[in-house]
Parts: C-alpha cells; sequence; structure tokens
C-alpha cells in the first residue's frame, strides 16, 4: 500500500469514527467484523468491550433481534425501537463486496419521532378542547334561546292581557 492508499484509508477510518450513526459491518453469519464508536454508544455498549464484541452475533450485541435472518439487506429503511434504551433506530444497509460482507447504519430518529408524536398529541388536544368549548357555546346558546323564548312568551302573555283590558275598558271591539 502506498502513501496516497495509506492517506485515503486513514481519511475513510476517521470519516467513520466519527460519523453520529452507528456502524456494524458483518458476514454472511451475522458476526460482527468492525463497528464504529456511534454504534457503541447508540446501544449502550461498554467501551471496554470492543474487543470482545468483534466476532459476536450482532443481535446478541444489540440485545434484541434486530436482523432475524443474516440477510441483513431485508431489514434495509426498517425503523426499530431498542427496548433497553428506549431509542427508535433506522437502519440502512447494504452489500459491501462479494466476500459476503454487509453493513448497516444505524441511524438515531428517536428525536424526531418523539417530535413528531408530541405534534400530533398537541393536534389531537387542542381539538378536544376546542370541541369542548364548541359544546360549552351550543349550551350557553340553547339557555339564551330557551329564556329569550320564555320572556318572550311572557310579554306576549302580558301583551294580550293589557290588550283584554285596555278593550274592555274602552268597549273596543275587534
Amino acid at each position: 500500500m502506498n502513501d496516497h492508499e495509506k492517506i485515503l484509508k486513514s481519511r475513510r477510518e476517521q470519516i467513520i469514527d466519527n460519523d453520529p450513526n452507528g456502524l456494524v459491518v458483518v458476514n454472511d453469519n451475522l458476526e460482527i467484523v468492525q463497528i464504529n464508536p456511534a454504534f457503541l454508544k447508540i446501544f449502550d455498549v461498554n467501551i471496554s468491550e470492543v474487543g470482545m464484541v468483534v466476532g459476536c452475533n450482532v443481535n446478541e450485541i444489540i440485545g434484541q433481534e434486530f436482523f432475524p435472518s443474516p440477510d441483513i439487506l431485508s431489514e434495509c429503511r426498517t425503523i426499530k425501537h431498542h427496548k433497553r434504551t428506549g431509542k427508535v433506530i433506522q437502519l440502512v444497509s447494504f452489500k459491501l463486496d462479494e466476500e459476503g460482507l454487509s453493513a448497516c447504519f444505524f441511524v438515531d430518529v428517536t428525536l424526531h419521532v418523539h417530535s413528531k408524536q408530541r405534534v400530533v398529541a398537541l393536534k389531537k388536544d387542542t381539538l378536544e378542547k376546542a370541541r369542548q368549548i364548541i359544546d360549552k357555546q351550543m349550551r350557553v346558546a340553547q339557555e339564551i334561546a330557551s329564556l329569550l323564548g320564555e320572556t318572550t312568551a311572557e310579554t306576549k302573555v302580558i301583551f294580550l292581557k293589557l290588550r283584554e283590558i285596555m278593550k274592555d275598558e274602552n268597549g273596543i271591539s275587534e
């Protein structure tokens, strides 16, 4: 490997090591070949265990079955909930080479999902409060209409009585 290739490899490793998305490279048996620090952080794996992680089954290290079959490509673009950490993870998997190695990026979308859930909850709450206010306004309008109807009827009764009294007193006939 010449100096230029070493520099390129070093840059690639720096990019992978500093990527905020977790990365795992596995073989056909789902055994870990390589990981980056973000993988350990996302799944809350003790950093001192890095040496013990390589060669282990990726599902065992994650702590649940993210990959039900050795074909990790079948899980590409799926969203999984990590029970132990409570994180919501989107998987982006791809084939690396013909040697049977595959890779998967784990994108932590927890904040995005929780934000969407808060917005949906806020909308539902706002709609419920609007419904309650409208119901209350309808009750008040019905009460006002009822009272207005009663007073109008009472006014008409009194008016009719006054009219009768005035007719009798003045001898008016219709």
